[in-house]
């Protein structure tokens, strides 16, 4: 074992000196910069690169189009006060297409670094991202970048970037208060005082903070940028030392930090479970969380997972809370950059990558394979945005067809807010995505592996969904069996949702009330269900929010309970009680932000007004214009490439998923 490896094997078993934190943003606000810098305190690139090398950025798509596609992990060690601190860091990408695996990310740590650009200020995926870290009660410390442009280019004076940075803060500090739990609102506002607030440029390698020696007053930060002396910021100011103490001192080690969140993140949780989260102890029961899965073609399936409790190690037998299968672990790893470091073990508290799990999903709970096992369950990863626009593809030659379906497969487990479906009549194949940029990385990853396909133009999905609680007995053609449901509207943080025995990611949730039933039963009413939302009564558009609760089921004939029978039945039942309920046909809505210099406003907002988009603001901001508004997904396509032809490229669209709206 080399002693890197000895290092943070001795480091994984001092829960107090461990930190798990990602790092979140909008997209270009500095995040990857950010973490160049940190895997140089860690001794993984050199000082010279830091700030330039998007170390985390290794994919070619990523390093192509300068932005963060997929997450990426990193062990790294780091000296405070004379202690070694072992820093599990998670960069996240900072585009709304990829918002899925911030998610994912946020599973795995503690606490959050948020980035704010000092000149763009709080942005659509700022509020995205934060809301995500609330939801998931990490701490957060907010670092105020590039600062130097309020200096260099928009050359504000003293008072008024002063104001500009406290404007920013009150703003976190507002929508920390809106998502996060009210006991700890007041606790969780990031202050400078209390060194949760840095402020910098991660570019040029220089913060402050409330940590820093002697802090300057920003004149003289501003003289040392007029001057081009920023070497002495970066060298009395460094970056590096700044968010080494500010997240040492205020991220909560994983003990405090499963404490806070164990409740609020499992859905079942029994005392033995509780306690284990609590103690966070290598010795106690293994409880695992399943955050995001990667796929090798020599590896297969690689899993990153959070250790809540126990240790895991080559050979551990686990078994999968949600299936009951299980499954014996090949290896257990570590990252260090883009590389894989084995480990004799991993314990408690800390991302571990597994490797020879089979048949599961992100969010999987995995638990001792032992007969007293703790009943616990954690709670489905949420995504924010859905998955509205799809495109149809086949491969040119039909014999790629069941090579396709593979890539496909994978995909549809490792990518979030991604899925497809084939058409059992037709052979057709669709697949589904945020927005047009994630579908494009899709096809570049189908056609990695020597598959042409042939795609057709972006489609936005509609869907169907009721207004009004609706119920209905309702017998088979043959009556054989009688089935009584109630439909109506779901309701998010519904307590009667914990009773659903399927959910999926269109909120669409299946409860089973009588009680006279088998397990066989609850299949057939689960593969009705599916059945019945997959297309709806309308125009077989796929249903959207809908909560079915099974009052009763009854043999009038005997041996009646059967596929051919009950499928149909609960299908017609519940399309039946769609139609009653004032099912309606709903589109798909952005929110968009549009970021243009101020004299291409006048182009831009003919573009926006052209393409259907209802204005709400216009902020100007120095020499920029931010214009935000709503518009319809079906109205937004093809409308980046309009924007930067209005504005010769200089604007920039951004998006998030509002919700849907009914059409008629």
């Amino acid at each position: 074992m080399s002693s890197y490896t000895d290092s943070i094997s001795n480091l994984m078993t001092n829960k107090a000196n461990i930190r798990n934190v990602s790092i979140v943003s909008h997209v270009d606000h500095g995040k990857t910069t950010l973490s160049d810098h940190l895997l140089q305190a860690g001794g993984l690139i050199s000082r010279t690169m830091a700030g330039t090398a998007r170390a985390l950025d290794y994919l070619e798509e990523e390093q192509k189009r300068g932005i963060t596609i997929k997450t990426a992990n990193i062990s790294l060690i780091s000296s405070f006060e004379d202690k070694d601190f072992l820093i599990n860091l998670i960069d996240t990408p900072g585009h709304v297409d990829f918002s899925g695996m911030v998610s994912q990310a946020l599973r795995l740590v503690d606490g959050v670094v948020i980035v704010v650009d000092a000149v763009e200020q709080v942005m659509a995926q700022t509020e995205s991202v934060i809301k995500q870290a609330m939801n998931e009660c990490l701490r957060p410390i907010l670092f105020i970048n590039k600062v130097d442009r309020l200096i260099n280019e928009l050359k504000l004076p003293k008072e008024e970037i002063e104001t500009r940075i406290n404007n920013i803060i009150q703003m976190i500090n507002e929508l920390i208060e809106q998502y996060s739990l009210e006991q700890l609102n007041k606790e969780w506002k990031v202050r400078f005082d209390n060194g949760t607030v840095l402020i910098g440029s991660a570019l040029h390698g220089w913060a402050i903070s409330a940590y820093s020696k002697n802090i300057p007053p920003f004149e003289q930060i501003i003289q040392h940028h007029l001057e081009n002396q920023v070497d002495i910021l970066k060298k009395e100011y460094t970056l590096i030392d700044s968010f080494k103490v500010a997240i040492i001192e205020n991220v909560p080690n994983p003990k405090v930090g499963q404490k806070n969140r164990s409740k609020l993140i499992t859905q079942f949780l029994d005392k033995k479970a509780e306690d284990s989260l609590a103690n966070c102890d290598d010795k106690g029961s293994t409880i695992i969380c399943l955050g995001k899965l990667l796929h090798e073609d020599n590896r297969g399936l690689i899993a990153v997972t959070r250790v809540f409790s126990g240790k895991v190690k080559s050979g551990s037998i686990l078994r999968n809370r949600r299936t009951g299968e299980v499954t014996r672990i090949q290896q257990v790893c570590v990252y260090k950059g883009q590389s894989l470091i084995t480990m004799d073990s991993v314990g408690a508290g800390n991302v571990a990558v597994l490797i020879g799990l089979e048949n599961v999903q992100i969010g999987d709970t995995f638990v001792d394979d032992i007969q007293d096992f703790p009943n616990i369950l954690f709670k489905q990863i949420p995504y924010l945005q859905e998955s509205v626009i799809s495109q149809r593809i086949e491969p040119k030659r039909v014999s790629d067809i069941p090579k396709l379906l593979k890539v496909l497969e994978i995909l549809s487990l490792i990518k979030p807010n991604f899925h497809y479906n084939v058409d059992e009549n037709t052979g057709e194949i669709k697949i589904f995505g945020i927005g047009e940029l994630q579908l494009e990385i899709i096809l570049g990853e189908i056609q990695k592996g020597n598959i042409i396909v042939e795609v057709s133009n972006p489609e936005v999905n509609l869907v169907e969904q009721i207004d009004k609680e609706v119920s209905l007995q309702k017998k088979d053609q043959l009556d054989l069996l009688q089935i009584t449901i109630s439909c109506k509207p779901f309701e998010e943080d519904s307590k009667e949702n914990e009773d659903c025995i399927y959910s999926d990611y269109k909120d669409n949730c299946l409860e089973v009330k009588f009680v006279n039933t088998t397990e066989e039963i609850l299949d057939l009413l689960r593969e009705g269900f599916k059945n019945a939302i997959f297309k709806g009564p309308l125009k077989r558009f796929p249903i959207r929010k809908l909560h079915l609760i099974v009052e009763d089921i009854e043999e009038i004939e005997p041996n009646s309970f059967r596929y051919e029978i009950i499928i149909p039945l609960v299908r017609n039942a519940i399309h039946e009680a769609m139609i009653d309920g004032n099912v309606g046909i709903y589109e798909p809505l952005y929110r968009f932000t549009v970021n243009t210099p101020l004299h291409y406003l006048g182009s831009v907002l003919t573009v926006m007004q052209r393409f259907g988009g209802e204005i709400e603001d216009t902020e100007h901001i120095g020499s920029k214009t931010i214009i935000t508004g709503e518009i319809s997904v079906k109205s937004s396509l093809q409308i980046a490439s309009e924007l930067r032809a209005a504005s010769e490229g200089y604007a920039f669209w951004h998006f998030e998923f509002a919700g849907y709206k009914r059409k008629r």
